[in-house]
């Protein structure tokens, strides 16, 4: 069963008019960051990774020869490629359904936010990476989602930026039907500011059965700001 990889790097905030997405930026490795939140993975087990990105923010920064170059660096040319959007989505959401249908995947694939890293074994099926607050030294509880866990080890529930569960979502999610994720999108994309963590939530309602994964390593790297903070006291690595 193929499996595949989506990094959405495409949101389109109003401090990206005149530079480049921080996530673009390199670690003290010279590696970008939104590689760098992939690196903790055994990405043997993927067909395919796109990093997905804005024709806007490709074209003035030559983002498509950086990438090439980092491919080159980490070992991914031939495996790892850019989908480019031409203009932006209203969401991640949408971002990830773009790319899906732009790559033409159908089967299992894993959404992996460029924000953050981590380590942990990834596998086929329905499962959200998580992560327990409490062992956080530094975050910002307010920008995650959290879940719910029963006896069993199933997903019972998950919310935006509430916190209801010592465990949030680390930033990787996965799903074994690429064409349900798209179902489920458009049944609810009538709302705006959605979260793949909606999605998520009204799989669980057609009972749909999501699992957490365990991760290890977890970095939170935030804004810009919070980025810049950590590189400064030599967090970010």
């Amino acid at each position: 069963m193929s499996f595949q990889l989506i990094v959405p790097i495409a949101a389109d905030k109003k401090e990206y008019s005149n530079t480049m997405p921080y996530l673009f930026n390199l670690n003290s490795d010279g590696i970008m960051l939104c590689i760098k939140s992939i690196l903790g993975l055994n990405l043997d087990i993927f067909d395919k990774i796109y990093f997905t990105i804005l024709k806007k923010h490709n074209d003035p920064y030559y983002l498509n020869e950086m990438f090439n170059i980092q491919f080159k660096r980490t070992n991914l040319l031939g495996k790892a490629e850019l989908i480019i959007l031409d203009e932006p989505t209203e969401s991640q959401p949408e971002t990830i359904v773009k790319s899906l249908e732009t790559a033409h995947i159908h089967g299992a694939f894993m959404v992996k936010d460029a924000d953050s890293y981590f380590t942990g074994n990834i596998e086929i099926g329905n499962y959200i990476c998580t992560f327990p607050l409490d062992a956080l030294k530094q975050v910002n509880p307010q920008n995650k989602s959290y879940v719910t866990i029963d006896d069993m080890y199933y997903i019972t529930n998950i919310i935006e930026k509430k916190i209801i569960s010592r465990h949030f979502c680390a930033g990787g999610y996965i799903f074994k039907d690429a064409d349900a994720f798209i179902q489920e999108y458009k049944k609810i994309n009538c709302k705006k500011g959605i979260y793949i963590s909606h999605i998520i939530y009204s799989m669980l309602l057609n009972k749909i059965n999501f699992r957490p994964i365990s991760v290890k390593g977890y970095q939170d790297w935030g804004t810009e700001e919070d980025w810049l903070w950590l590189r400064s006291n030599k967090i970010s690595k």
